[in-house]
């Protein structure tokens, strides 16, 4: 074996070590795609690396398809990359063309010694290193056609997310695109300067390195990962899984400090427990589902408290326990039931030792309440801007609009001419970061879409009033305060409504409005119109006040209309404070 021979197993070797490290990563960062990327070039890379040091034809050919693995489904791979990082679509009929028509060109490659197509003809010459001649066949010359649209979608695609995506990584994209082009350069480099040793398994070594380096940043701009990982690391919930036959089936390691036992229980397996407590939760579990098996419930909640190391004073716990659930299916039939254990010691011992300070314990309960409610609205509001992050024409539009509306609101409260109470004005202004919760069931490619909708589109986004109506509901049905819950579901469902009955979704007219929705409505239109959106430039805030004017009666309570014009300056005031920030309109 020659020294090129050497050369190329060392880097076959470190195209292994790379993908392992890959596969490694993938827990964190790596998808699907990028694993298959390096696995493809380790491949090419031994199949280069077999065909230097073959010893007959046969092996020749078959190390030559290998390295073809590379060079026939890694730009294709790269394509698919890059439309997933722009969040583009292509058609699935040309997804499974170019694919069928790649994997014939390989299959071309395995039988060329066989079936002169890839190749018209070949000639094995051993030495060091051993190499084919070859002569172009017909499908050698479609590969190139293929390779060209390939390199064609990849520039597309990458000045596609250039010239409009913003929440991608650019620079990403171009190391992506680059090795692509890298690739090719380096290929018809040695056609045309007809160069004896092969280059492309060194220049794949640099691309499968670079792979590894862009996982391992891309997980700076995984933010759901690093926000899910801080929530499992201050999670105090524990949770026990178990399927239809109350075989364990999974739980979370808050559950295995409650229950030391779970560790060591075997999956697909019914656990069996030594600790009272633990026999104690699995009983009731078991008697749960046999209940409701024989009502055939699928629905409902059932919840009881137990102890854990009772015997121990200062290691007892208190725990909530929550049995619900899992479904699977259209259907909704009944795989599995889910077990949720929330330790409420703290508070237990809290009441225990303030059981004698009656108003004491109610100032701590309602702090404990406004605290649940708080961290309940931070949760929402996530949501909401959760929302807001996956709706590529909005920008700080819930930001706008909610001081907007506190402005607005706080006009209000200073006239005579609405006699509502306080809290009703500041249910008003928490619900407005609310008001377009419901597009969380419109589809992203609805939501995100850099162009007009169609009218099939528009309906279904139109939808999202009524759904945002829905969730609210659900998501605050165990909130005390029912005035804040009317009013948020109010401003999600009816901010589309007109005033002259054209609205959406129920064409309600006039007082048949809810007044919190009529306040919303201005804000929310003014802002659409003095915000930049991806049909439009920003109005002059003179034009979109004229607009707000000509439409009173019409899209607008008259009366509420001229108040929100009379505040003209003052909401001037206020966008202008946001040009220095991220909610610039």
């Amino acid at each position: 074996m020659g020294i090129y021979s050497i050369v190329l197993a060392v880097v076959m070797l470190l195209s292994m070590l790379s993908t392992m490290a890959l596969v490694l990563f993938s827990r964190r960062g790596a998808n699907t795609l990028e694993i298959l990327i390096s696995v493809c070039i380790m491949m090419s890379n031994a199949g280069y690396f077999v065909l230097s040091c073959s010893r007959n034809l046969q092996e020749a050919v078959l190390a030559n398809s290998l390295c073809y693995v590379g060079g026939v489904f890694l730009p294709l791979l790269i394509v698919y990359i890059l439309i997933d990082y722009s969040d583009s679509k292509v058609p699935t009929w040309f997804s499974v063309v170019i694919l069928v028509l790649n994997i014939a060109v390989f299959i071309s490659t395995l039988l060329t010694d066989r079936i002169p197509l890839f190749y018209s003809s070949v000639k094995f010459v051993p030495g060091d290193p051993s190499m084919l001649i070859k002569e172009p066949g017909s499908i050698y010359y479609i590969r190139y056609i293929i390779l060209a649209v390939e390199v064609g979608l990849a520039a597309f695609f990458t000045i596609l997310t250039y010239l409009g995506k913003r929440s991608a990584s650019f620079r990403l994209m171009m190391t992506y695109a680059g090795s692509l082009f890298g690739v090719v350069i380096v290929y018809l480099a040695r056609r045309i300067f007809d160069i004896k040793y092969d280059l492309i398994p060194f220049f794949y070594l640099i691309c499968t390195l670079m792979l590894d380096y862009v996982v391992a940043r891309s997980t700076i701009y995984n933010v759901n990962l690093s926000v899910q990982e801080k929530i499992d690391e201050l999670s105090t919930f524990g949770y026990l899984a178990f399927d239809k036959q109350f075989r364990f089936v999974g739980s979370n390691s808050v559950s295995e400090k409650f229950f030391p036992e779970i560790k060591n229980a075997r999956i697909d397996s019914k656990i069996i427990a030594k600790d009272y407590a633990l026999k104690d939760l699995l009983k009731w579990v078991a008697s749960n589902a046999k209940e409701s098996a024989e009502k055939k419930q699928v629905q409902g909640k059932f919840t009881r408290a137990i102890t854990i190391n009772d015997k121990s004073p200062t290691e007892r716990r208190f725990l909530e326990c929550e049995m619900s659930f899992i479904h699977f299916g259209l259907q909704n039939h009944v795989s599995g039931y889910l077990v949720e254990l929330t330790d409420v010691t703290e508070q237990h011992n809290m009441i225990e030792t303030m059981s004698w300070k009656g108003e004491s314990l109610k100032r701590e309960a309602e702090k404990q309440a406004k605290r649940a409610k708080s961290m309940q609205m931070s949760t929402i509001l996530g949501m909401a801007a959760m929302i807001e992050s996956r709706d590529n024409s909005t920008g700080g539009h819930i930001n706008r609009t909610s001081e907007c509306v506190a402005l607005f609101v706080n006009h209000l409260r200073t006239l005579d001419d609405y006699n509502m109470s306080e809290s009703y004005w500041d249910a008003v202004i928490n619900a407005a970061p609310l008001h377009d919760l419901g597009k969380i069931t419109v589809d992203d490619a609805i939501l995100r879409k850099p162009s007009g909708l169609t009218d099939d589109e528009y309906e279904q986004m139109k939808k999202h009033a009524e759904n945002g109506a829905k969730i609210m509901n659900k998501v605050l049905e165990d909130v005390d305060d029912k005035e804040f819950v009317s009013v948020a579901t109010n401003v999600a469902h009816y901010h589309h409504e007109k005033y002259n009955g054209t609205g959406y979704p129920d064409r309600l007219r006039g007082e048949n409005i809810p007044f919190e929705a009529r306040i919303m409505a201005l804000a929310d239109v003014f802002d659409a119109l003095a915000s930049r959106r991806y049909y439009k430039e920003p109005m002059s805030y003179d034009e979109a006040f004229e607009i707000i004017r000509q439409e009173l009666g019409h899209h607008f309570d008259p009366h509420l209309g001229r108040i929100f014009i009379s505040l003209k300056q003052d909401i001037i005031i206020l966008y202008e404070s946001f040009e220095s920030t991220d909610y610039a309109r």
